[in-house]
């Protein structure tokens, strides 16, 4: 069921039958300032709030709707404008009225009730009215016998009364007094419950007891209590409940709930209204506060409300109805696939306007960050007018406005959708532009030069090849000796001289450049494999280079940092080298060792890397994107935060290497052999064809494999902590002796055929998955959920699924004999065929299963299993 609601409302739904039918219990919960002014809090504030109230003992609504209206009163009695002993607090909502009687504490003087001590603040609760613990009426309250305090024995009074039931004798047992909720097992209300038999536990059975009387439902005092509902807008006055305000008084504000559900029925979605009662008042004058319970029950057909896609919530005031098209509309915008998730931040579809919460602030004070930007851009948008004007040239036609476009308001939802197409259309009507711009220059420069008898293609090839290769070169050093010869030639220019002098020993301008050139080399190294690849060294220079890697690396020297962009270091032996953040994009490292090399930070971009040995190497952080490795070695290599994107890998072993962090977006994966790998971070694999790959024995912390092909890989005795397995392909694969202490198979894995034999995957999440044949044989499986999943003929033999859920599984075939099915859940589930011999199936719950023939409970252990009631298909329509 998705809920659709706005952030103040809190939704609570209950599933129940009664008398042969099945319902939905809807409860709307608003919190509400006491005030002219209606404020709607969110939902969060609603539970922090009850969560700090002594109340909270008791549930604050159980989405049972109530054939009765009530208000009930949290807070403590003020003694306004008395002796500060004793005073009269009342409360009146509409045409109900109650008034009690407070007292500071009293004990009885022999057979008169003693004095009562002072008192600022009493709270109205029932361990402060009569009663005991042998009182049936209020087994929390004082005054229905006496008590020991401080080894003396003293029988206190109630400070709460009633006016027309004060005690004045010993022998008095009064009615307690009070304005807050009664436990059910109180005899006010258990009087109400039904009868709970035999009878009804052979023939209805879950259900509430057909006899119940649905006052039991209702938690106030009878005379808090109404027949119709409450309107909304009533008038309500609290007299002596505010610490500062001896008369608290008002109107409620006047709104109503609507609730809609999206039931399947018959094959088909119908769209229905819930309608909804303000059945319940929780007054917190203390506080100013009140929550609104709204209640509503619609008939459904399934009894855990599988037949509801949707429950829609709304408020409204009384004065401003909307009809049912209105909250249809919002349904469908709210599941539109392309704005659906902004449409839901929207809140005054749901809400009346003026209380909506607003998402944005209404006039945001412009940071500092923001001012600086706009005066810059002001500023070159002068130059740019300037420079224009010097060319002869109309700024106002050439240039930009000096005060540019204002930026645009966005306060609504409306305005962020309105903005976002514009942007959208401005960017796309850009870059149209732009191309026709490039392609009229183009087309313009092409023809003069045919005019001219000269040839544009290879001009065309220069330009393709515009973009950035191999690494940035360094620069700064070249421009300062640049600058002195500069200096040498306009020795006899005064003035010129002088100015070139100032910049080339500017400390601070010379930091600066070299900061720049420090920068474009950290983004090369980060983005190397995005742009194309460097050029290949000239036959000559390549050889050259070899040699002097050759005669280095004899030496024992290091590479670190060194410039090897197409490098042919093809076959050499360079076994634990240092080459540290080396520039090695499009190196040929054909056949090349780099056992135990330090490759760390280095570029590897482009890279060729066939039959390449880096067993024991070091690659954290290394730039291997784009690159094409193939029956390459890294096992026991540490690949920490390595790069692999876009790269091509076939036939290479990772085995035993640590990959936390590795990056393998748009990487082509054929064949990697993890087995022993290690991630101490998590791991992300999206929409990867992963079939010749191999996770034995692999040690991850978290991982999650997206929309991935994993069918027959070997999960063998797999270690991981946390993993999440999504919209995943697994046929056939080996997840044998896998342990995931976390987890689960999610929106439609596949997993038919494989084999979970003695895995250890307690409380995994398989709801849903399709396992027609899979094998669970030994497996730990206590606290999973099977439900909605196809399990025929998938075998459980000996496992232990212990408070494991199959409900609405399909278990046609499949062979459950020897396993530990305690506590299991198999409402719903089809059992045609299904072997449970031998099984333990103490307190488990078969009710409503669909028993076909040849289901097998021989020797099973069936000591209070649940077996009522039993499955008859939904009938009626809603």
């Amino acid at each position: 069921m998705k809920v659709i609601k706005p952030m103040p409302v809190s939704l609570l739904t209950r599933c129940f039958e009664f008398r042969g039918k099945c319902w939905l219990g809807v409860s709307t919960l608003v919190l509400v300032d006491l005030a002219a002014a209606p404020r709607l809090w969110p939902e969060k504030a609603l539970w922090q709030f009850w969560a700090t109230r002594p109340e909270a003992e008791m549930p604050l609504d159980d989405a049972m709707v109530r054939t009765r209206a009530q208000f009930l009163v949290a807070g403590a009695a003020f003694p306004h404008g008395t002796d500060g002993r004793s005073c009269a607090v009342a409360a009146q909502v509409g045409t109900l009225r109650k008034t009690l009687v407070v007292h500071g504490d009293r004990f009885w003087d022999g057979d008169r009730p003693g004095a009562a001590a002072e008192f600022a603040r009493m709270p109205l609760r029932w361990d402060r009215a009569f009663g005991g613990p042998a009182f049936a009426a209020n087994p929390l309250g004082k005054g229905a016998a006496p008590v020991e305090l401080g080894g003396a024995r003293f029988h206190p009074l109630p400070n709460i009364e009633r006016p027309e039931a004060v005690l004045s004798s010993r022998q008095q047992q009064p009615a307690p007094a009070g304005f807050g909720p009664i436990e059910q097992t109180w005899p006010q209300r258990a009087q109400w419950r039904g009868t709970y038999d035999d009878a009804w536990l052979r023939k209805e059975f879950p259900a509430i007891a057909s006899d119940t009387d649905w006052r039991f439902f209702n938690a106030a005092p009878e005379d808090q209590q109404q027949a119709e509902a409450f309107r909304g807008d009533e008038s309500y006055a609290f007299h002596n409940m505010h610490p500062e305000h001896a008369l608290l008084e008002g109107r409620l504000p006047g709104l109503r709930a609507r609730s809609f559900v999206t039931h399947r029925v018959g094959g088909q979605e119908k769209f229905k209204e819930v309608p909804s009662r303000l059945n319940t008042l929780w007054f917190f004058p203390e506080d100013g506060k009140i929550i609104l319970a709204f209640q509503g029950m619609h008939e459904i057909f399934e009894d855990d409300g599988a037949d509801v896609v949707h429950l829609l919530a709304g408020i409204e005031y009384l004065a401003a109805p909307r009809d049912a098209l209105h909250y249809l509309e919002v349904r469908d915008k709210r599941l539109e696939k392309e704005e659906g998730a902004i449409e839901s931040l929207r809140e005054d579809d749901l809400l009346p306007a003026d209380l909506a919460v607003p998402l944005f602030d209404v006039d945001p004070a412009p940071g500092r960050m923001l001012e600086r930007g706009a005066r810059r851009a002001r500023e070159e948008r002068i130059a740019a007018n300037e420079i224009v004007r010097s060319h002869g040239l109309d700024p106002a036609v050439h240039a930009p406005p000096v005060d540019g476009a204002p930026l645009p308001r966005i306060r609504t939802i409306d305005d962020l959708l309105r903005v976002r197409k514009e942007l959208l259309a401005q960017a796309q009507a850009m870059q149209a532009q732009a191309e026709a711009g490039k392609a009229a220059s183009i087309a313009g420069v092409q023809a003069q030069f045919e005019q001219s008898g000269m040839s544009f293609a290879p001009i065309r090839q220069e330009m393709q090849g515009l973009a950035m290769r191999g690494p940035p070169r360094p620069y700064v050093d070249g421009l300062l000796a640049h600058m002195k010869t500069l200096i040498a030639q306009a020795e006899g220019m005064p003035g010129a001289a002088d100015e070139l002098k100032q910049m080339s020993t500017d400390e601070r301008q010379i930091a600066t450049w070299r900061a720049g050139e420090k920068s474009q080399l950290a983004g090369y190294r980060m983005a190397a494999h995005y742009q194309p690849p460097a050029d290949e060294l000239g036959k000559d220079a390549a050889h050259a280079l070899r040699q002097r890697v050759l005669e280095h690396h004899a030496k024992g020297g290091a590479f670190e940092g060194w410039d090897l962009t197409g490098a042919n270091l093809s076959g050499m032996s360079l076994e634990g080298a240092n080459l540290r953040g080396a520039l090695m994009e499009r190196a040929n490292l054909t056949g090349t060792r780099l056992d135990r090399a330090d490759l760390g930070d280095a570029v590897l971009a482009h890279a060729t890397l066939r039959l390449t040995q880096l067993a024991g190497a070091r690659l954290s952080r290394a730039n291997l994107g784009a690159s094409r490795i193939e029956k390459s070695d890294f096992s026991e290599a540490d690949l920490s935060d390595a790069v692999f994107t876009r790269a091509r890998i076939e036939e290479t072993s990772w085995r035993g290497a640590r990959i936390d962090g590795v990056m393998l977006e748009e990487a082509v994966i054929g064949a990697i052999d993890f087995t022993g790998a290690q991630a101490a971070s998590i791991l992300l694999l999206r929409q990867r064809d992963l079939r010749a790959c191999c996770f034995a024995g692999v040690r991850f912390k978290e991982c999650v494999f997206l929309e991935c092909d994993v069918s027959g890989v070997d999960f063998t005795h797999a270690h991981i902590d946390k993993c999440a397995f999504v919209s995943v392909q697994a046929r056939g694969t080996s997840f044998r002796g896998l342990r995931i202490a976390s987890g689960c198979f999610v929106k439609g894995c596949a997993l038919d055929g494989a084999d979970f034999s003695q895995a250890d995957l307690p409380a995994m999440n398989f709801r849903g998955v399709a396992a027609a044949g899979a094998v669970f044989r030994g497996a730990c499986l206590r606290g999973s959920d099977f439900s909605e999943s196809d399990l025929a003929r998938a075998d459980f033999g000996g496992a232990d699924a212990r408070q494991a859920r199959f409900v609405r599984a399909g278990l046609q075939q499949a062979r459950l004999g020897a396993a530990n099915l305690a506590d299991a859940v198999f409402q719903h589930a089809r059992l045609d065929g299904t072997d449970y011999r031998r099984a333990n199936l103490f307190q488990s719950d078969f009710a409503r299963v669909r028993i076909g023939a040849g289901a097998d409970f021989a020797e099973a252990i069936t000591t209070r299993m649940r077996t009522y009631p039993r499955h008859a298909h939904p009938t009626g329509s809603a």
